[in-house]
């Protein structure tokens, strides 16, 4: 892959989506053996407007001399409705990266908090859920494969301004009907709290 021009570049904030920025992060393609960090930042359409216009002035300015006007993909898409395939009036900006250096060592996400004064956190064992608030912090950068270009954003760091907990599927014992024709079935009394439960991955986020 030949060098193209690359520069620093931070999301609007937004809802984020997909998170894969810890452990093993998710596999590139299933099957490859070969895995990611990424985050989408879900921003509304007018407050996503002026990075938009910077992601495409960049592609504008740095676009490779055998490259098509139009970029192949872009670091950011509109989100259509799953049924309808109609605009939802949302941006999706995608960021990933690597989870290994070429050299072997491991790559970190670091994770932000974003009201001051600012710190760097850990997740421990928490995933970050749909509902949280922030931005997504990286580098813009043209890219090439198989001789098409486009813009893609690579993961550095995410800024937190706030933060839930993916859930899984938020099923617990009150969720649960009970059932008088039930048998006793003899499996212990243990009750596992929702901190000790495994959280469920989130589903595969799109291509961006």
């Amino acid at each position: 892959m030949a060098n193209h021009a690359k520069e620093n570049f931070t999301s609007p904030k937004g809802n984020l989506k997909w998170a894969f920025i810890t452990k093993q992060g998710k596999e590139t393609e299933q099957g490859s053996g070969k895995y990611k960090y990424s985050i989408v930042v879900k921003v509304p359409k007018e407050e996503a407007e002026e990075a938009m216009k910077f992601i495409d002035t960049f592609w504008a300015d740095n676009k490779p001399k055998n490259a098509k006007a139009r970029p192949k993909t872009k670091a950011y898409k509109m989100e259509e409705d799953a049924e309808t395939g109609e605009e939802t009036g949302y941006v999706l900006f995608g960021f990933s990266t690597a989870t290994t250096f070429p050299s072997g060592d491991k790559k970190v996400v670091k994770i932000f908090t974003a009201k001051a004064p600012i710190r760097e956190v850990t997740l421990g064992d928490k995933q970050i859920g749909e509902e949280s608030l922030g931005r997504a912090i990286g580098t813009l950068a043209i890219y090439e494969f198989n001789n098409q270009f486009g813009t893609t954003c690579y993961l550095d760091a995410v800024s937190l301004s706030k933060f839930v907990a993916y859930a899984g599927g938020g099923v617990d014992a009150s969720t649960v009907e009970a059932d008088d024709d039930a048998e006793d079935i003899g499996l212990g009394e243990a009750v596992v709290g929702t901190d000790e439960v495994a959280e469920e991955a989130p589903k595969d986020a799109p291509r961006v």
